[in-house]
């Protein structure tokens, strides 16, 4: 279990720090979900970071009647502290997260939404101020196209064919920026942050160094060896 006192730092930590961090501790892809962006507050801009454990949702086409149904919608069950993170079937032109879910979810607790698929809404999402990641939006909504089947199971996000994709498990910590999409096992927390603190203390002398004058080559080869 990672310490309190990790929970508390590694917000500071950008997506970047983190996946170069991960990086270097060999995890497959580094944790990066390529192609999901931030839509709100505002598109792949500002200071909004998110940084929670992953409550995941298993959408699947309303098609399946055989997948389970959860015993509540999905929003409704969304524990307080933690990142929505869910995973839309391919090939869907629907959205599986709109205005009203960012409202219920605020209620809730939730610290924002990371989705594998569609968003909708964006004007009320933003007028929210709520954190929203997602491939892409759409106009039209859940009901005809998808349903939420199992929650917090393990969950796969595979935006990019080029990318390995990555498995999301409850409570994993994800962490959402402008930058992307970066997701910490659960296990790993306090190592991470350790890597953050070295790489990024490295990383501070490096642009000291290039403000000064100094070229690229001269200070990588001092700093980073």
């Amino acid at each position: 279990m990672a310490s309190s006192a990790s929970t508390e730092k590694l917000p500071f930590y950008s997506s970047c720090d983190v996946a170069d961090a991960l990086l270097t501790l060999k995890v497959p892809g580094a944790g990066y979900i390529p192609d999901i962006h931030q839509w709100s507050p505002q598109y792949k801009a500002g200071y909004t970071r998110v940084f929670g454990p992953a409550y995941t949702v298993q959408m699947v086409p309303v098609t399946d009647t055989e997948a389970p149904k959860p015993d509540q919608h999905f929003v409704d069950a969304v524990p307080e502290g933690t990142v929505v993170c869910i995973s839309q079937p391919d090939n869907m032109v629907n959205a599986v997260w709109g205005g009203l879910m960012t409202a219920r979810a605020q209620v809730r607790g939730a610290l924002g939404v990371v989705v594998d698929g569609r968003i909708r809404d964006l004007n009320e999402q933003r007028e929210a101020g709520f954190p929203v990641f997602a491939r892409t939006t759409s106009i039209m909504g859940a009901g005809p196209f998808t349903r939420a089947s199992a929650l917090n199971v393990p969950i796969k996000m595979h935006p990019n064919p080029n990318h390995p994709a990555v498995t999301i498990h409850p409570g994993d910590y994800i962490v959402a920026d402008a930058d992307g999409i970066v997701v910490i096992p659960k296990d790993m927390l306090a190592q991470v942050e350790a890597q953050c603190k070295k790489s990024t203390a490295v990383d501070d002398q490096c642009m000291t160094a290039l403000k000064a004058g100094e070229g690229i080559s001269t200070t990588f080869k001092k700093y980073r060896g």
